[in-house]
C-alpha cells in the first residue's frame, strides 16, 4: 500500500475531509471538547493512512476512528495523571522500586548457585516441572531430582538469608515436600 499522494487519492481524501470534518468534530466536541482537536486531527490521519479500507459510507467508520482515538487519548492521560501522582508521593516511589530491588537480590543470589542448583530451580519454579519432568530433562531420576532441588533451595535460602532479602519470592523456590 502507496501513502505516496496521488491526484486520485488526495481528491477523495479532500473530498472525505470536507463532507465528514464537521460530523466528526461535533461527535468529539460532544463528548470531550478539551481533546476535539487533537481527536480529529488523528482521525484524518488515521483515514489517509488507511484510504484504500474507508468503505463508501465513511461517515461510520470515521466516527468509530474518532472513538477509538479519543479512548486511547483519554487511556494516555489517565496513566500520565498517574505516574505524575506517584511521583509526587515519595513513598510511593520508593514502593514502586522495591520490586526492582528485590528481582536484584533473588538474581544475585540465583548467580552465586553453581549451575547445576541454579538448573534444577529454575526448571522447578520458571519452567514450572514436577519432580519426574524435571528427571526426564536432567537424565537422571526422581529421587536424584528431590536430592539435588532439597539442595539447591537450601543453598539459595542461605544466599538470600546473608543478602539480608526478605523477598516473597524467596518462599516460592524455598518450599520443599514431595510433589508428583
Amino acid at each position: 500500500m502507496t501513502l505516496e499522494p496521488t491526484p486520485t487519492r488526495e481528491a477523495r481524501f479532500t473530498r472525505l475531509h470536507e463532507e465528514h470534518f464537521e460530523a466528526v468534530r461535533r461527535y468529539v466536541w460532544r463528548r470531550d471538547p478539551a481533546l476535539a482537536e487533537d481527536v480529529v486531527a488523528e482521525t484524518f490521519l488515521v483515514a489517509w493512512r488507511r484510504l484504500d479500507d474507508v468503505p463508501a459510507a465513511a461517515r461510520p467508520w470515521l466516527i468509530g476512528v474518532a472513538r477509538n482515538v479519543r479512548l486511547n487519548a483519554r487511556r494516555s492521560a489517565q496513566r500520565q495523571r498517574a505516574v505524575a501522582t506517584r511521583l509526587a508521593d515519595p513513598a510511593a516511589a520508593i514502593a514502586a522500586d522495591e520490586p526492582d530491588r528485590e528481582a536484584g537480590v533473588v538474581s544475585s543470589a540465583l548467580a552465586s548457585l553453581a549451575a547445576r542448583d541454579r538448573e534444577v530451580l529454575l526448571l522447578s519454579v520458571w519452567d514450572e516441572l514436577d519432580r519426574a519432568a524435571i528427571a526426564e530433562v536432567l537424565g537422571c531420576t526422581r529421587t536424584n531430582v528431590s536430592l539435588r532441588l532439597h539442595r539447591a533451595r537450601r543453598r539459595f535460602a542461605a544466599a538470600l538469608a546473608a543478602a539480608g532479602s526478605s523477598t516473597a519470592v524467596s518462599s516460592s523456590l524455598l518450599p520443599g515436600g514431595a510433589d508428583a
